[in-house]
Formats: C-alpha cells, structure tokens, sequence
C-alpha cells in the first residue's frame, strides 16, 4: 500500500472542503481512513483506491491512519488550513536564494504554520537527478527552503498571520514551459489550439521513437549531472550579463547533447500534465498561483484560448472551480535569445482571460520588470501582490487588491481625460528614472516611438497615424489628463504600456501599478 506524494508527515489538508485521499494498492484489497475522529473506506481497483473525508476546519498536530490489508500507514503532525498550488514556468519556479531581498528574509524567524512541498521535476520516472528538495513537506528551516518558489513563499508569508491558520503551498512549475505541457491533450484537439498537437506530430515525423528516446535520455543525463545543474540555475537566476555571456560562449564551444522534441520532451503537449500534475491530482486546495506565458510568446495571438483551455482542464480534474490568481508579464526587452517583441500581445490576452473567466484574477508588475533579464529579481514584491489579490478576491478583505483600470476616456479643451476605477485614495506619479539606470532602455523596438510620455501614446489617422505631442501627463484623483495642443477632431487612439519594456510611474494609493491599456477617443 502506498499513498499519494502529498500524504506524508507534515502535510497541509484545505480547510472547508471534501478531503480526497488517494494512493496505490493491491486490488479487492479495503482501505480505510482515519483522521481526527473522521473515518471514510474504499476497495482498491485497478491498483487505485480513494476515500474521502468530510469537511474539516483548522487545524494542527493531527495524525491520519490510513490502513490497507495488513499494513497501516501513520502520517503525523498533520495540518489543516489553506492550500494554494504555485504553478508556471521559471518566474514561478524561481529559487528563493537569488530574490533581491533574501538576505532580510534569512533574518526572519521560521513560521512553523508555513509549509512547503515541491512536485519532483522529473521529465519521465526513472529519470536520474537530484531531487533531494522535493517530495516532502518542509518549512523555512528546511534546506529545501531555498531553492523553493519566491512567489509562492512570498504569498504565503503574507496570508498566513493574516488568516491565523496553517498554510500549505505545493510548488508544481519546470522552467521554460508552455502551458500546453500542463494540460491533458484532449483540451488542444480543437482549432487553434490543436497547433501544439500538430508541432509536436511534424517534429517527430520520420524519427525512430525509440532513437528519440535515447538521444533524450542521454541529454538528461548531462543536464542532470550536479554541476550542470547548479551552473544552469544560477545563470537563469543570478548570474550578472557578463556572466550570462561568458555562460553561452562556453555553452557554444561544447556544446550538450541534442534534445530533440520526442516522447519525454518536457515541452510535448500534455507531458507535464501527466507527469507532475496528475500526482497532486485530486487533492483539495483553495486556488492556483500561476505565472507563466514566456515560452507562448510563438503563439502570442492564440494564448488566451491555451490559458482558458488550461484553466478548464485544471478545474475538471481536481473536481473543483479552482480560483486562479496569476501575474502579467513584467516588461522586458531582451534576454540570452529571448527578446519580448511578442510581450504586448501576450498581456492584452492575458488581460482577457482574467475579464472572461470566472474566479480569474491579475496581478500587474509593470513596474517590476527589467530590460535585459527575463527573470525580474523583486518576486517576494510579486507574492505581497498576490496574497492581497487572495485577500481581496477569496477571503472577502475590502482592501484594495486591484491596479487602476480605464473606465472612459474623453476630450477637454487641453486635451484627453482619462478616468480610472480601482484608484483608492487616488493615482500617484513616481520620480522618473535615473538616467544612469536606463543605459540599453532606449532601444525604440522595445520601448516606443519618441512620441510617447510616460508610457502614453495618442495616435490618429488624421495624422497620418503618427503620435500626437503630449506636452504634459497629469494625474488628478481618480483621473489623469493628457494634455495635447492641437488635439486633432478625428478620433484618436490612446495606448499605455504596450510595448516590450517600460518603468509603470503610476499608481494608486495601494501602490499597485496602471496597467497596460488601449482605447479609442471619438
């Protein structure tokens, strides 16, 4: 008898909901659940059994039971509280030790009520790799802690004195992801979405499967020596440019081993759905942490149907509509290969998934970003910003958990007004940017015409499409006025934010910065 990962000492079970407990055993056999009183059986078939628990409020120190046969499992020191899943791609996974403000967070007591769990990386289950920090609940005095998500001990950091009861947050992200590869395959079948579906079938045409195989394995095999390892996390976390560089000449003149798209690609539609995500499958939690969207950036156009897809397949499987808070895409220009041309498109459809999708919410970092790393540093700053969407949108908190947003744009006598809900106290502008800071920012491919102010950009077809001056930006409440001489009387278009890379100056009085936005002013 063995049960699922998440039941081992230490574990977190969401409060208020169902507790389904699943695990491994031999057929016809009867298996029994005992935890605080409560009590559920169930007969293993197909190698698979299930039980579930009712509802249960906070709690701490409990011990489950859990007998099959002739043996009994004892999961000690057993939590009850809030359970939040931290998924993505490498902001997500991005290790704690390299956060701009890990040496305070170092100083700070352990909060035994925060517990952490990291789903194993492993691309298939024989795969040969050190995955020492995963497996198993921990705490912040665990050696597991550092390499664990910012963002996701960052949010529970801030939610657990908030609600007084234990937290659990199950990291389950790989570096460089689509979500096409944490999602079940039958949810990209349809157009457009069956693209990823037909990639993968033109990559692998004509090759011998077991030849991929082996040529994937062997390239694991030399990613997964320790060296490499600890080599490739501190270049994608906290490596200097230089040494980025230095890294990729090193990288070219011996070169790894191909690792061709094939059956145990990380990046094959659906891999990473049946590998990682189907082990936490259907445990109870409160919502998902999600940020994700670089490795998307060739389908730009389509990613708000991948991410509603996404969201669904998620909701289906744990049998429950999971809340999803997750994080736009912070500014960025270029980074090793990577250029974020494609990063505008990305966050307006990131933006409409969180305005069509039920129990969908959006944190913006547009003030967060940097120009030439993909990974920005402050993510304890992206956890804070979560946890208060959490507050707000889940917990039932009146704080203010939203950046500003465009409700109507109109003309005046000096210009466009442009009115803004979610503004608290009202919009503030910060010092613009030292001049010594934004040395490679001045590239126009990634930052805009010379037209635009401050992140705005008023265009109109009577001008042959060009920007229009903006003399002045003037925040004012919960308003800010463009003023703009010779405002022409065709309509014109106004645009914030979209492009690659900017420094969002403006913010409520929750500090939250103005999103990205574009509309037309008759």
């Amino acid at each position: 008898m063995k049960p699922g990962i998440l039941f081992c000492d230490g574990c977190v079970l969401q409060r208020q909901k169902p507790i389904t407990v699943w695990g491994e055993g031999t057929d016809a056999d009867t298996v029994e659940v005992e935890l605080a009183g409560n009590r559920a059986s169930g007969t293993v078939k197909a190698g698979r059994w299930e039980c579930t628990l009712p509802a249960m409020e906070a709690g701490r120190g409990l011990t489950m039971r859990i007998t099959c046969g002739e043996e009994t499992a004892v999961i000690r020191d057993v939590a009850v509280g809030e359970v939040w899943i931290a998924g993505g791609q490498s902001n997500m996974e991005y290790f704690l030790r390299y956060d701009a403000q890990w040496e305070d967070l170092c100083a700070e007591p352990v909060n035994p009520d925060i517990r952490m769990f990291n789903v194993a990386r492993l691309a298939f289950p024989e795969q040969k790799k050190d995955v020492s920090d995963c497996g198993y609940w921990f705490d912040a005095a665990d050696p597991a802690w550092p390499l664990f998500s910012a963002p996701g001990f960052a949010f529970a950091r801030q939610l657990q004195p908030r609600l007084g009861v234990p937290v659990g947050i199950i990291g389950c992200n790989w570096g460089g992801t689509s979500a096409s590869t944490w999602m079940d395959e039958s949810y990209m079948e349809e157009e457009p979405l069956n693209i990823y579906l037909r990639e993968y079938e033109a990559a692998v045409a004509g090759r011998d499967p077991e030849e991929l195989i082996r040529l994937e394995k062997e390239a694991y095999r030399v990613d997964d020596d320790p060296v490499n390892t600890t080599a490739w996390a501190k270049m994608m976390y906290g490596s200097s440019l230089q040494e980025q560089a230095e890294w990729l000449e090193k990288a070219a003149a011996d070169p790894a081993p191909e690792n061709p798209m094939g059956p145990l690609h990380v990046g094959r539609p659906g891999r990473l759905y049946h590998q990682m995500l189907e082990k936490i499958i259907p445990f109870a939690a409160r919502g998902v942490l999600w940020y994700q969207g670089e490795s998307d950036e060739c389908h730009a156009q389509i990613y708000d149907r991948l991410f509603a897809a996404m969201i669904r397949c998620f909701r289906d499987s744990f049998r429950q509509e999971l809340p999803f808070l997750f994080v736009q895409l912070a500014p960025f220009g270029r980074w090793l290969e990577c250029s974020g041309l494609q990063y505008p498109e990305l966050r307006r459809r990131q933006e409409q998934v969180s305005r069509s999708v039920p129990g969908v919410h959006m944190v913006s970092i547009m003030d967060l970003g940097m120009y030439e790393d993909i990974h920005p540093k402050q993510k304890v700053e992206v956890g804070d910003r979560l946890a208060r969407l959490a507050m707000g949108k889940i917990y039932g908190s009146t704080e203010l958990c939203e950046s500003p947003e465009l409700l109507c744009a109109c003309r005046t006598e000096e210009g466009i007004v442009l009115t803004f809900a979610n503004t608290g106290e009202g919009l503030w502008e910060s010092e613009p940017i030292p001049e010594a800071e934004e040395e490679a920012e001045q590239n126009g491919e990634y930052t805009g015409p010379a037209e635009m102010k401050d992140g705005f950009l008023v265009t109109s077809e009577e001008n042959g499409g060009r920007g229009l001056t903006i003399q002045e930006v003037r925040p004012d409440g919960d308003r800010i006025l463009l003023c703009i001489p010779d405002l022409p009387g065709q309509a014109c278009r106004v645009s914030f934010a979209e492009v690659p890379y900017i420094r969002v100056r403006f913010f409520n009085s929750a500090d939250l910065p103005l999103k990205p936005f574009s509309c037309v002013v008759e």
